[in-house]
């Protein structure tokens, strides 16, 4: 099959083996098209790392060999064209979505499909996932858009794990597309107030366009301090003081903000952590333990989180033309990943395989 993998650096268009042969209760699909997620742009900017910090952290979801090519794209949707053993709720030819896992049949193991060297991810024209995973694209929901899912169900599950209600507030730190995830959820479960942090001015524009409250340029102004003064207006408004805290949603991945907040937020506050640089990140832990500080970085219960972003998506509260500011074929991923690298232009680039 034809596909784009991905060795010393370099992304090459090529014709690669077909993914391995179907275990029980896995599909194979057609890809449509795949979305490029900043976990990618982390593995090709530091591949050797990547994989090093996932085998020191007992992580074998995202271990491969990086002597071997691999390739990428764990954000797709696209068409049943085989199914395994034990599998009943889809039929060749349904149109799907979902998150990109499979079960090694050797092992017993789960990959992410893409940080695997036999499981190859969407950036191709066949992938194999567990069944499990997926879920039909409702009538009216286009392949391309259902592919918008995966990201942003990250912001809905964290939103969950969080803990989050109408009497708190959100800061949402970095715009992309999980952290629009982040604002949307957010608003859904009625948060007093959201509160988005992004240097780009165009994923600026989004996240108010997905709801935001305030948005802030946090090179002009204090996103904390944004927050205090317009809790403050509204108490001076409604004349008592909420019972809720002000929650974080640490959606940048860039250095130091974990250890900024720490030292800003408001004391007995959250810290909810969608993601995090392959670095290493200096913190003092007793300035958190001072401020009574909680951080978590994907702890606690969630339900539905995908199935809910892609009914959101599907009755249009989503508008996921406005998130997907591109799309390219298989001989344009290298130029789309340098792209992707200034968020000045782009939020979510799509690969299409069969274009």
């Amino acid at each position: 099959m034809r596909a784009t993998q991905f060795l010393n650096g370099e992304f090459t268009a090529a014709e690669v083996a077909e993914p391995p042969a179907l275990g029980p209760g896995q599909l194979r699909i057609a890809v449509a098209a795949c979305g490029i997620c900043g976990s990618d742009l982390s593995m090709s900017k530091n591949p050797c790392r990547f994989v090093q910090v996932a085998t020191d952290s007992g992580y074998p979801l995202a271990t491969f060999d990086t002597e071997r090519p691999v390739v990428l794209g764990h954000e797709y949707a696209g068409t049943v064209t085989e199914i395994g053993a034990g599998v009943a709720d889809f039929a060749v030819g349904d149109r799907v979505a979902g998150i990109g896992l499979a079960t090694e049949t050797a092992t017993g193991i789960p990959t992410i499909i893409g940080y695997s060297n036999d499981y190859h991810g969407a950036f191709g024209e066949s992938i194999v996932v567990d069944a499990y995973w997926v879920r039909h694209v409702p009538e009216g929901l286009s392949l391309e858009h259902a592919t918008l899912a995966e990201p942003l169900h990250v912001g809905e599950m964290h939103v969950q794990q969080s803990g989050l209600t109408p009497e708190d507030s959100a800061l949402v730190i970095g715009c992309g597309t999980i952290g629009l995830g982040a604002i949307i959820a957010a608003k859904a479960r009625g948060a007093r107030l959201v509160v988005a942090s992004e240097p780009s001015p165009k994923r600026r524009e989004l996240a108010r366009a997905v709801g935001a409250d305030i948005v802030v340029d946090p090179r002009e102004q204090d996103p904390i301090a944004a927050w205090m003064a317009a809790v403050a207006q509204q108490d001076s408004v409604v004349g008592q003081s909420g019972t809720g805290i002000l929650i974080a949603y640490e959606c940048s991945g860039r250095a130091g903000i974990l250890a900024a907040l720490m030292r800003t937020m408001p004391f007995n506050s959250r810290i909810q952590v969608l993601a995090a640089p392959f670095a290493d990140e200096p913190i003092i832990p007793v300035v958190g333990q001072f401020r009574r500080i909680a951080i978590n970085f994907g702890h606690g219960p969630y339900e539905n989180a995908y199935d809910i972003t892609l009914e959101r998506l599907a009755s249009g509260l989503i508008d996921a033309e406005a998130i997907i500011t591109g799309r390219v074929g298989l001989d344009g991923v290298a130029e789309a990943f340098t792209a992707l690298r200034d968020p000045e232009e782009h939020v979510k680039i799509l690969v299409l395989p069969g274009s």
